[in-house]
């Protein structure tokens, strides 16, 4: 990031600025917007766009259409309706604008319908991009939630061009998410959750050596449980990935980094059997028992370890907390961080719901838009697509 330029520090004015927003919102039954977080976030950038007099295209995808082919489910336009009551003015929605023909005015801001209406922008084709690049004078991404993809508007299409930079958004979550990772390990505290460890393998591996604790959490728990040779009962885990959880066992034991495990959980004979659960220390579980949240033993250690971090990371939930009688765990845990005395960072879809459940998102230091991208930007220490391509040592 210290050789990308942020959009205040480059020369916009009167200028095309092409603006790779990441609109892609959830709809509602009537077609209308369920959720505007990501809408709201991009405002700022937008609008200082149009404060500089520029011509501003904004590009954004929405689902998962076939590429190359129009789809009217999978249209920008309840976006577009959306954005002209937020900014108070008309906006065109440019359908065929891969062709490269947008007439816009200085001051004037368009959409460009979904990107991924275009062919070439999920193989992240370079001659595409080198054709489009010619529509505009500067290149701003403010897509952080995509950053990790490889896709042509989002890699290709910066390397193509000769002015470039990030937008508001974009900064801040890169900037809050050095914090974390710039930091003294021995002062650092991640908390990783969720169903499966084979997605998270790599985060566990790149943070054993960065962070001087994790606490596994979720169902990826119960496969690191399974390694160390405790019972699980019928509790889901990953059985091929069983050797990988007892490498990371090693490797952080021989760095001096702490995995903390759950001493306790509560189990139920399934998911179903909210009434029937219990709390049970861990060699009291049953080959019957399904473990679906942690319990109190192990959540006086988790906050020893929170109150003592000087920066915490936080990524999953640590049970079912969509269901009350397993949600003591991860509601615990939000409790803990937002009172934690130190520098708090989290992200990812379900540990932004849980936020969301249990405690004001503002009560952190920062909640990250990227869920993907969160996770990769620690994996492979920031190096991800989207960062290379607004790098301008990588232009093409």
């Amino acid at each position: 990031m210290r050789n990308i330029k942020n959009i205040d520090e480059l020369s916009i004015a009167e200028k095309r600025v092409f603006l790779r927003l990441d609109l892609n919102v959830p709809l509602n039954d009537e077609n209308g917007v369920a959720d505007d977080t990501r809408i709201l976030a991009s405002l700022p950038t937008i609008e200082y766009a149009l404060k500089q007099n520029a011509a501003v295209m904004v590009c954004s995808h929405l689902g998962r259409p076939v590429e190359g082919i129009y789809d009217e489910k999978y249209s920008l336009s309840p976006v577009r309706n959306y954005l002209e009551v937020c900014l108070g003015r008309k906006i065109k929605l440019i359908r065929n604008w891969f062709e490269g023909l947008v007439n816009i005015k200085s001051g004037e801001l368009v959409i460009l319908e979904n990107a991924r209406f275009v062919k070439g922008e999920a193989s992240n084709d370079p001659e595409v991009a080198k054709t489009l690049s010619g529509m505009f004078d500067v290149y701003i991404n403010d897509a952080f939630a995509t950053a990790h993809r490889k896709e042509m508007t989002i890699h290709q299409l910066p390397m193509k061009s000769s002015i470039k930079g990030c937008g508001f958004l974009f900064k801040k979550e890169i900037d809050s998410l050095r914090e974390v990772l710039g930091s003294s390990r021995n002062q650092t505290l991640a908390i990783i959750g969720g169903a499966k460890v084979s997605t998270k393998l790599e985060l566990f591996n790149v943070l054993s050596e960065k962070v001087k604790c994790i606490i596994a959490g979720g169902g990826l728990a119960n496969t690191f449980l399974k390694a160390t040779g405790h019972e699980i009962g019928n509790s889901m885990y990953e059985e091929m990935f069983i050797d990988s959880a007892k490498k990371i066992i090693e490797k952080a034991k021989s760095l001096n980094t702490k995995i903390i495990l759950p001493t306790d959980v509560r189990v139920s004979s399934a998911i179903t059997q909210e009434l029937n659960s219990r709390i049970v220390t861990l060699n009291h579980i049953s080959v019957n028992d399904v473990i679906l949240d942690f319990g109190p033993e192990t959540m006086r250690i988790i906050s020893k370890e929170v109150n003592e971090a000087n920066k915490i990371l936080w990524n999953g939930p640590l049970g079912v907390f969509e269901k009350d009688a397993f949600s003591y765990g991860t509601r615990s845990l939000a409790e803990l961080i937002k009172d934690a005395p130190g520098y708090t960072i989290a992200g990812g879809g379900d540990t932004i719901a849980a936020i969301n459940k249990f405690i004001d998102v503002d009560m952190l230091d920062y909640v990250s838009t990227g869920g993907g991208a969160f996770m990769e930007f620690f994996e492979k220490n920031g190096n991800i697509p989207a960062i290379e391509a607004l790098n301008p040592e990588f232009s093409s």
